[in-house]
C-alpha cells in the first residue's frame, strides 16, 4: 500500500519552501499563519521527520526538507501538468504577464497594442513586480524576466540585449562635443540607478579613476530618462529602453562607444504551457516583435577601430 502524506500538509511544506516564511505562505493559500504551522507539524508527525528548522531567525529547511522539497515540487509539477492535458487551457481566466515596470513602460506597453490587436479574443493581466513569479506554481503564465537566460525549470528566450552608451539632451551634448569621456563627464551630473553598468562602459571608454563632479540617482528607469531629456544630466542608455527618445530627438549619444553587457530580457514560460494556445501566441508575438527590432540599424555606431583612429 502507498504511503501518502496529508495532500493539505504538502502545500503547506511546499509553499514555506518556496515562498521562505509562513508569513509569505499563508498569503499564497490563504489561510492564517498559525494554520500553515499546524499543517506542516501534521506533516513531519506523519512522516516522523523534520523538514524545517525553527529558530527566532526564522525558518530553514532541513537536510530531510531540502531533499523532499525537489520531490514534492516535481509531484505539484506533474499533477498540473496532467491536469491541464485532462481539461485543456483554463479560460476563465486571463493569461498573465509578469515583468517589471521598466520593460513593461519601456518595451511592452509601446508595442503591445499590436498584439491586442492580433488576438482580440484574449483577455491579459499584466502583474508589473520586482519579484520573481513561481510560474511553477502557475503564478503567471509567463515572464519577461531580466538575468543571462540560465533558469531550472523553465524555458528562456531572449527577448532583448542590452547594450549601453551615454546618452543627454541635444543640447548638452553640444556643450561637450569634441571631449574626451573622462573629460566631458567630469564636467557633468551623472544620472545614476543602484544597479546601472556605468563602470562597465568607463572601462570600455579608458576611463580610469573617474569621480563624477555630481550625482542623481534614482529607482526608476524611466524617471531618469525623463530628467535626462531635461537636461539634467547624463545618463546610461540601453538599448531598447531609450530608443523612442533618440529617434524623437529628445535625446543624443554624445560618444561613438556602445558596450555589450550580456545580459538582458527573456520570455520565460514552461515547455508544457504552450498546450495553452494563448501562451503560444504570445511567444509567437514576442519572438516576432524581436525579430522586427533587431533588423533595425542601432542608433550607436559600433566603436572605432584602434589602428584607424
Amino acid at each position: 500500500m502507498r504511503r501518502l502524506p496529508s495532500l493539505r500538509g504538502l502545500q503547506a511544506f511546499e509553499a514555506v519552501a518556496r515562498l521562505g516564511s509562513l508569513a509569505a505562505a499563508a498569503d499564497f493559500l490563504g489561510i492564517t499563519g498559525s494554520a500553515v504551522s499546524h499543517r506542516i507539524r501534521g506533516l513531519e508527525k506523519e512522516l516522523d521527520v523534520h523538514l524545517l528548522q525553527r529558530s527566532p531567525r526564522g525558518l530553514a529547511l532541513t537536510d530531510a526538507g531540502r531533499r523532499y522539497r525537489a520531490a514534492v515540487e516535481n509531484a505539484f509539477a506533474s499533477l498540473a501538468e496532467a491536469t491541464s492535458d485532462l481539461l485543456g487551457a483554463d479560460f476563465s481566466r486571463p493569461l498573465t504577464i509578469s515583468l517589471t515596470s521598466e520593460i513593461g513602460l519601456r518595451w511592452l506597453m509601446p508595442r503591445f497594442h499590436r498584439f491586442r490587436m492580433q488576438h482580440p479574443d484574449i483577455d491579459t493581466a499584466v502583474l508589473s513586480t520586482y519579484r520573481v513569479a513561481d510560474l511553477q506554481a502557475g503564478e503567471a503564465d509567463v515572464a519577461l524576466r531580466y538575468g543571462d537566460g540560465r533558469w531550472e525549470g523553465v524555458e528562456a528566450e531572449p527577448v532583448l540585449k542590452f547594450s549601453v552608451s551615454p546618452v543627454c539632451a541635444p543640447a548638452l551634448k553640444d556643450a561637450i562635443g569634441g571631449l574626451p569621456p573622462g573629460e566631458a563627464l567630469a564636467t557633468q551630473t551623472l544620472i545614476r540607478e543602484d544597479y546601472d553598468d556605468w563602470e562597465l562602459w568607463l572601462k570600455a571608454a579608458g576611463v580610469v579613476g573617474f569621480e563624477p563632479r555630481r550625482q542623481l540617482r534614482f529607482v526608476d528607469y524611466s524617471m531618469a530618462v525623463t530628467a535626462a531629456v531635461n537636461g539634467q544630466g547624463i545618463l546610461l542608455g540601453y538599448s531598447g529602453y531609450v530608443d523612442t527618445e533618440v529617434a524623437a530627438g529628445l535625446l543624443a549619444y554624445p560618444f561613438d562607444l556602445s558596450v555589450s553587457t550580456g545580459k538582458g530580457y527573456h520570455l520565460v514560460y514552461r515547455r508544457e504551457r504552450l498546450a495553452d494556445p494563448r501562451v503560444q501566441a504570445f511567444r509567437d508575438w514576442v519572438l516576432s516583435e524581436t525579430t522586427t527590432f533587431e533588423s533595425v540599424p542601432k542608433q550607436v555606431p559600433p566603436p572605432r577601430d584602434k589602428m584607424n583612429g
